[in-house]
Order: C-alpha cells, then structure tokens, then sequence
C-alpha cells in the first residue's frame, strides 16, 4: 500500500554535518618547512630517456631562491657523461663500415639554464600514526644554453614537475622529471 511508513533505526541513517563558513579559509595550518625568502642549494643526477643514439647522465648542482611560498628563480649547472646505446653497435654491424658517423653526434657536454618554479600544493602526509612526511609539488620552467661536443651550443628550454619529500625543516629529496628541448645537427641527414 501506498500508506506504509518504512521506518529504519537511527544507527542506519545517514548523520548530517552542517560546516561552519570561513571568511578565509586557511589550507594549511602550520608549515612545517617554510620557504618564503629561503634559499635551496642541491645537487641531483638523472639520465636521458629519449635519445637513441647516447646514454645521457646530467649530473649538477641547482640554487633556487624562494620569492614567496608559491614562486622561486634559480640556476642550474649541469655537465654530462654519455655513452652510446646499444643500437649504434647494432647499426654498424649491419652497415659494415657504417654510413653513419658515429663519432661527429653531438652530445651534450655542460649546460646553463634559468629557472621558474611554481608551487601550487604544500601538504602533510601520515606514513604511521607517529609520522607525518612534509610534502610540495611543483611545475618548472627553465631556459638557457647547451654546449655541444660538435655544433658548437644551442638555445634550450624546458619544462618539468617535481616533488619534494621534507624529512626535516633543511633536508629533503626532490623527484624531478623535466623535459630539456635543443637542436643539435642531424648525423642521419
């Protein structure tokens, strides 16, 4: 029938929460790592993932100053060690002598670059009930010169994201994965 009450036990419903309205909000409380007018000094190592010719391995240091929590400038200097991929050995072989002059590709040898960095998400995560890990992620942009072991140098821009893990106020780690952009001559052409 159309006039049955259904009725279920208090347990069963769902609770209403009503929150109160902030003029402000604050999204997050208590930082634990600052970073307005601070500034960060690191060394990092990574590897090239889109060359098929050479192995790359950028290893360098970086200086950021923090302009605010939300925006920092730095500098990045860079060198290189490389060494050639699998393939080239491949192509020589099936080539004989090899049309292709390995020994002019240019590779990458140091590099200067600008950077803008930009911070939109600070946060805390709980491993375990007694720590917290301090956290940001960010989007970069750099741009600079390149050095070349042939060609000579080259205009290079760039964009990444990172994440900064904070173990304390002065020591983290940053994951960083960037995209580097340059000419450099065609040994295929």
């Amino acid at each position: 029938k159309a006039d049955d009450v259904v009725q279920f036990p208090e347990s069963e419903l769902a609770r209403e929460s009503v929150l109160p309205v902030f003029d402000q909000p604050e999204a997050v409380k208590k930082r634990f790592v600052p970073t307005d007018g601070r500034i960060e000094l690191g060394g990092f190592l990574g590897t090239s993932l889109n060359d098929p010719f050479l192995y790359d391995y950028p290893l360098g240091l970086e200086a950021q100053y923090h302009l605010n929590e939300i925006s920092s400038v730095g500098l990045i200097v860079e060198g290189y060690a490389n060494t050639n991929t699998s393939y080239v050995s491949q192509i020589q072989q099936i080539n004989g002598s090899s049309k292709i002059n390995f020994a002019q590709n240019p590779q990458p040898t140091f590099a200067t670059l600008a950077e803008y960095e930009f911070t939109p998400y600070y946060g805390k995560i709980s491993l375990s009930k007694q720590n917290v890990l301090n956290l940001n992620i960010s989007a970069t942009a750099r741009a600079g010169m390149i050095n070349l072991s042939v060609g000579g140098s080259s205009v290079t821009g760039g964009l990444g994201l990172n994440e900064r893990f904070f173990f304390t106020r002065n020591f983290g780690i940053k994951l960083d994965l960037s995209a580097l952009f340059y000419t450099k001559p065609d040994i295929l052409g």
